[in-house]
C-alpha cells in the first residue's frame, strides 16, 4: 500500500537469568528496538522473545516462528538487537540472513549499526559475526579451563552422582542420610562374607528403594563395592590438564565420605 509504514519485527534473546541482572534482558532489547523503530518511522508488527535460550542452540522456537512469518511476508525489516543475539556462530548468523533476505527481509543490527541492505552493512555484517563466533569462543574456553581446575582439585563438575549423594544447590556434592545409611549396610554385609545376590535380595525383601526406582542387582552392587568415590576419592580425568602428576589419579574428593578406607578394603578383601 503506497504511502504505508514500512512493517517491521524485532527478536530478543537471553540465554541465561543473569544476562537480565546485568541490565540486558529481554525488556531492556525491546525498548531498543522499538525506539529504533519510531525512529524510523516503521511500524513494529511483533516482537519475538527467546527466554533462556542460548545462542549455540539450533532449535529455537521464537526464530522459527520468526522466519515462518517472514516467508508469509509479515514485515520488510527485522531488528536485532546485537548480531549475538541471532547467534553465536557465523554459520547460523548467516543462514538467518540468508533465509530472511530469501524471503525479501532485510536485516538491521542495532549495537553495531548494520543494515543489510545496503553493500557496507553486509560486510560490517560478516565482520561483526565473526567476532561474535571468536567472543563466545573465548567464554567457551574460560569456562572449560575453569571446570578442569576444579576437577584437578577434587571437585565436582557435574555428571552422573552414586547411590547416596546428590548435587547441592549451590553445586557442591551432599550425602543423602537415608541413602547413606543403606550404603553402609551393603559395605557391612560385604565385609561379612555376604554375596552380592544376597545382598540384592535381602535390599529387596526390606523394599529399599534403589535411585532410580528399579531392582538391586548384583552388578549394581558389584559396582558400588569397588567405587572409592564412597571413602571420599575422585579420580582425576586426563582432561584436567592442570595437574598432569595427577592425571587418572585417585585423589581427595570435595564431598564427604560415607565410608572408611579400612571398610573399603575389607569388602576388596572378601
Amino acid at each position: 500500500m503506497s504511502g504505508a509504514a514500512t512493517r517491521a519485527a524485532g527478536y530478543v534473546r537471553v540465554s541465561q537469568e543473569r544476562a537480565a541482572k546485568n541490565g540486558y534482558g529481554l525488556g531492556a532489547q525491546e525498548d531498543e528496538i522499538k525506539r529504533f523503530a519510531e525512529y524510523k518511522g516503521w511500524s513494529l508488527v511483533e516482537t519475538y522473545r527467546e527466554n533462556g535460550v542460548s545462542g549455540y542452540k539450533r532449535e529455537r522456537p521464537a526464530m522459527e516462528r520468526l522466519l515462518a512469518d517472514a516467508q508469509a511476508g509479515k514485515f520488510a525489516k527485522v531488528v536485532f538487537p546485537s548480531i549475538d543475539r541471532a547467534g553465536r556462530s557465523v554459520r547460523d548468523v548467516m543462514e538467518i540472513d540468508q533465509a530472511l533476505r530469501a524471503a525479501g527481509v532485510d536485516t538491521v543490527f542495532l549495537r553495531e549499526g548494520v543494515d543489510t541492505s545496503t553493500p557496507t552493512g553486509e560486510l560490517f555484517r560478516n565482520i561483526m559475526a565473526s567476532l561474535a563466533e571468536f567472543e563466545g569462543r573465548v567464554i567457551y574456553e574460560r569456562l572449560s579451563k575453569g571446570k578442569r581446575r576444579k576437577a584437578s582439585e577434587g571437585g565436582y563438575t557435574g555428571g552422573w552422582l552414586p547411590y547416596g549423594y546428590r548435587r547441592a544447590e549451590d553445586g557442591s556434592v551432599q550425602v543423602v542420610p537415608e541413602e547413606a545409611e543403606v550404603v553402609k549396610r551393603i559395605f557391612a554385609w560385604a565385609a561379612e562374607g555376604k554375596n552380592l545376590p544376597w545382598i540384592a535380595r535381602r535390599l529387596q525383601a526390606e523394599n529399599v528403594p534403589t535411585k532410580n526406582g528399579g531392582k538391586w542387582r548384583p552388578s549394581t552392587l558389584g559396582r558400588m563395592l569397588n567405587n572409592p568415590y564412597f571413602t571420599g576419592l575422585v579420580l582425576c580425568p586426563a582432561r584436567a590438564r592442570y595437574s598432569p602428576e595427577i592425571e587418572g589419579q585417585l585423589i581427595p574428593g570435595q564431598h564427604e565420605a560415607i565410608i572408611s578406607d579400612s571398610l573399603f578394603h575389607a569388602c576388596q578383601r572378601a
